[in-house]
């Protein structure tokens, strides 16, 4: 599903270079980065000769001749026109992520629909499978939540699952968020998250390397997750098989040098597999924002009035000596996982009237939630 525009934004002489370089047979994403670290400008790399060029350790020769030979031809094309509200930012655009710049591979040129700011240097990203149990789904929320309260801004895919948990638990807490995306920033997918790609240009961006238009390919994938990682001081994986995209997504970003975090699982559920393959090759495991901000206190810079606001929320946290004692024995009964009202009677030994009315108070309460089909879960 695509989002309605209009066509009539011009690329800048500038960008007209950068894709004519990124367009160059032989050079790829790491020996761009190679170029531009070398000679720190655009312009500085048209106005090196052959020599200058062979410089570049591993540089292709055949790309260096090509170039060489066609970069004249090059920018000489047609300026390409982009859609409205879409914004193509090369590495020397002050608006380009510095965390994204500092990876070994950023793509030269990104989309981006939406807004990018100085804060949003300060990004974790939260991964998962699109098969999410509502244990994970409720991590993922809860964490992004917190997480996005302190000023943080959440980093996903906009996939089924865990993604779309953490976007929503970020918008939900009126923080900032960014979807790296497997096609072009004018299509959605999966298309029902139409309404969540909205949600997210107004209060965050949607991000992409592949052409505004790219539609949904399979291969893009695996290549968008180094960005997700790439824009993130840290990963935090909720439930994915060894295989998953959330693993490769961990593992880029340790190659990358950042942080990489997991959280733990049902031992019988197979999306448990790849977050405690993690945390046994040394992740840190977590069970709170407390273990996160812990780890990158450092990076994030958290200032003292953001560690009030920790504290508050602390104080925010559950009383659970406003329940009575019924009530905390029906509690004992209700985890993450869904469970049905008949198997909460027989458990806790109640009638069916009265866990009715205690099940009630709870949900009031805030302590759980009712599902359809009468399954409960804690909140």
């Amino acid at each position: 599903m695509k989002i309605a525009i209009t066509i009539h934004n011009y690329m800048s002489d500038n960008l007209n270079k950068w894709f004519a370089l990124n367009s160059t047979p032989g050079f790829g994403n790491a020996a761009i980065k190679k170029l531009y670290d070398h000679f720190g400008s655009i312009d500085a790399i048209f106005d090196a000769d052959f020599a200058g060029l062979s410089e570049i350790e591993n540089l292709s020769q055949k790309g260096i001749k090509f170039f060489i030979e066609n970069k004249s031809r090059l920018i000489s094309l047609e300026k390409l026109i982009f859609p409205e509200g879409v914004k193509a930012l090369a590495l020397d655009d002050d608006e380009y992520p510095k965390n994204l710049l500092q990876i070994n591979d950023p793509p030269p040129i990104i989309y981006k629909k939406g807004t990018i700011v100085k804060k949003d240097e300060k990004a974790l990203a939260i991964v998962g499978t699109r098969k999410a149990s509502h244990y994970g789904l409720s991590v993922a929320r809860r964490l992004a939540s917190e997480i996005a309260s302190l000023g943080i801004t959440i980093v996903s895919g906009m996939a089924y699952g865990i993604d779309t948990a953490a976007h929503e638990g970020a918008l939900g807490a009126g923080g900032r968020t960014f979807a790296v995306l497997g096609c072009g920033v004018n299509v959605v997918y999966p298309p029902e998250n139409f309404e969540l790609a909205k949600k997210i240009i107004e209060t965050g961006c949607l991000i992409s390397e592949f052409s505004p238009d790219d539609p949904v390919e399979n291969w893009k994938f695996p290549a968008r997750n180094r960005i997700i990682s790439g824009l993130s001081l840290g990963t935090i994986v909720i439930e994915g098989g060894y295989k998953s995209g959330a693993m490769i997504t961990a593992k880029l970003a340790l190659e990358q040098g950042r942080e990489v975090f997991a959280v733990p699982g049902n031992i019988e559920f197979e999306q448990s597999k790849g977050p405690h393959w993690l945390i046994k090759q040394g992740a840190k495991l977590i069970e709170g924002i407390d273990d996160i901000l812990d780890e990158l206190t450092h990076v994030l810079n958290i200032l003292p009035s953001v560690l009030g606001k920790k504290e508050q929320n602390k104080k925010e946290e559950k009383d659970y000596t406003t329940l009575s004692f019924d009530e905390h024995n029906l509690l004992k009964y209700i985890s993450f996982e869904p469970i049905h009202i008949d198997e909460i009677i027989k458990q806790a030994e109640v009638d069916i009237s009265k866990a009715l009315v205690l099940l009630s108070q709870l949900e009031m309460k805030k302590f759980i939630r009712q599902l359809p089909g009468k399954l409960f879960i804690l909140f």
